[in-house]
């Protein structure tokens, strides 16, 4: 319902040449649901990249007195780690797929490739003077 309400409104903002951006709208509302007693925001991002390649962003927040520049940068952020760290842990530490079930297995399998990879990289820091780029690459190697 906020979604559609929102596609139906005008931008409340419009941002031009926004970092990687020809233009960004923004759309904001709020709305409730039922047994939620906070009211939440809607927010919407139109972004047109300079390629003109449409894409948007949709956040549900309860924050109402934040930003929206700051919503933004926030949720950029957020996808460009996101998008980092989940390729590293799937290309670099073979987490393709967990091979473990359950919340405290994979916690301890995602803690032990995090030591791994940590002791790999400050091994090839300190010790090879022209270290390889990826663990991977180090696996072909040796």
């Amino acid at each position: 319902m906020a979604k559609k309400r929102t596609n139906k409104s005008k931008a409340v903002d419009v941002w031009e040449d926004e970092k990687g951006f020809e233009k960004v709208e923004v759309y904001d509302s709020t709305f409730t649901m039922d047994n939620i007693k906070q009211a939440l925001r809607f927010i919407k991002f139109a972004m047109i990249p300079k390629d003109k390649k449409h894409s948007q962003i949709m956040i549900v927040t309860t924050c109402m007195d934040m930003s929206l520049k700051t919503l933004f940068r926030i949720i950029r952020a957020r996808w460009d780690i996101e998008n980092s760290i989940f390729k590293n842990l799937k290309s670099e530490c073979g987490l393709e797929h967990c091979f473990v079930h359950g919340g405290k297995a994979v916690e301890a399998v995602l803690y032990l490739i995090f030591i791994a990879s940590n002791i790999i990289q400050l091994f090839l820091l300190r010790r090879l003077k022209k270290h390889v780029k990826t663990q991977r690459e180090l696996v072909r190697l040796y």
